[in-house]
């Protein structure tokens, strides 16, 4: 783009400098990307297709005699602020507001119109979509014929309601318009929710719900929204039963020693009410789990009378030994 006359070496290197940088944000004269994108810009500025390449003109040659004079940095920031006040200039209020208000009343009657679907769906299936998100798309599903038994693919209309536990989707005949059943996907049988987004291989956008069966069900025709929708639902509820295994349950902790405890099972063996082998198997678990046991201190008052038990048994080994008895008959332990 040979915009400026040719000057000193410095005015030179500014020439180039705003050149490079009009090159990548108004483009040539040829129809490439970055010339198209401009014409967007002009147009979102509420600028009238009719006038927009004399703007760019206007553009160029302001840019121009600004960087020439400097009056004007050849910097993408420098130029960029000042195309946007150029443009600023030449936009057409009447023609923002008018295209406020197109899309002011698009919205309204895409709301109406849903509104009305709404209650249409309302009385012919029996369900209630009030505060619940919901939206049409189409299902595809593979089944088996009654005559040939051969998969068949099938496509009906659907209406997808996202519950907090489930996706529940109403079918509709697409050709007969007629109730074709009702289904829910709960969430604890989902292991994943995908997404494809159109492009060469995918002539519309869809959502794939993969089950922990090894099924795979499929909605056409839903944008990218909608498909958050869907995710979000899911992940919440994947986070709140998550939330819930991880609260520690609260157990019961017995400040009793290793000593008490062995103490009671001796008393239930002594009494019949524990077997050999019961008592032996409780005695390993109780050793083991308490290889050196400290007795805790006990304050003793001196003129208080303390009465020795009618029956004793090792501490090292839990059994039965006889009154005044210095050593355990069992495993030989000093008492």
């Amino acid at each position: 783009m040979a915009l400026f006359n040719s000057g000193n070496n410095e005015k030179k290197q500014r020439k180039k400098q705003a050149e490079k940088i009009l090159d990548k944000t108004v483009g040539g004269l040829m129809p490439s990307s970055t010339r198209i994108a401009f014409f967007q810009r002009m147009g979102a500025k509420g600028i009238k297709a009719s006038k927009q390449e004399k703007v760019r003109f206007k553009v160029l040659k302001t840019i121009k005699n600004e960087v020439e004079n400097y009056e004007l940095e050849p910097t993408t920031e420098a130029i960029n602020q000042r195309i946007d006040q150029i443009l600023n200039e030449n936009s057409n209020p009447e023609v923002l507001e008018k295209r406020r208000e197109k899309i002011e009343v698009a919205s309204e009657n895409a709301k109406n119109k849903k509104l009305i679907k709404k209650n249409e769906i309302e009385e012919k299936f029996g369900v209630n979509l009030t505060n619940k998100q919901w939206f049409q798309c189409s299902i595809e599903e593979v089944k088996y014929s009654t005559f040939s038994n051969q998969p068949q693919r099938n496509i009906d209309t659907a209406y997808v309601i996202i519950n907090e536990d489930n996706f529940e989707i109403i079918k509709e005949s697409v050709w007969l318009k007629s109730n074709m059943g009702t289904r829910k996907l709960f969430f604890y049988n989902i292991t994943s929710v995908d997404y494809d987004a159109r492009g060469r291989l995918h002539a519309s956008s869809s959502v794939i719900i993969n089950t922990k069966s090894a099924e795979h069900v499929q909605l056409k025709f839903v944008n990218k929204e909608n498909f958050d929708l869907m995710n979000n639902a899911y992940e919440s509820y994947l986070e709140k039963t998550h939330n819930v295994q991880q609260v520690p349950v609260q157990q019961n902790i017995s400040t009793t020693s290793a000593a008490d405890e062995l103490l009671k099972y001796a008393e239930l063996y002594e009494k019949g009410l524990l077997t050999k082998e019961e008592f032996d198997l409780k005695k390993s678990e109780l050793l083991s789990n308490n290889q050196n046991i400290d007795e805790q201190p006990v304050s003793i008052d001196e003129n208080e009378s303390i009465e020795e038990p009618l029956i004793k048994f090792c501490s090292n080994c839990g059994s039965e030994i006889e009154m005044g008895s210095k050593f355990c008959s069992n495993c030989g332990s000093k008492l």
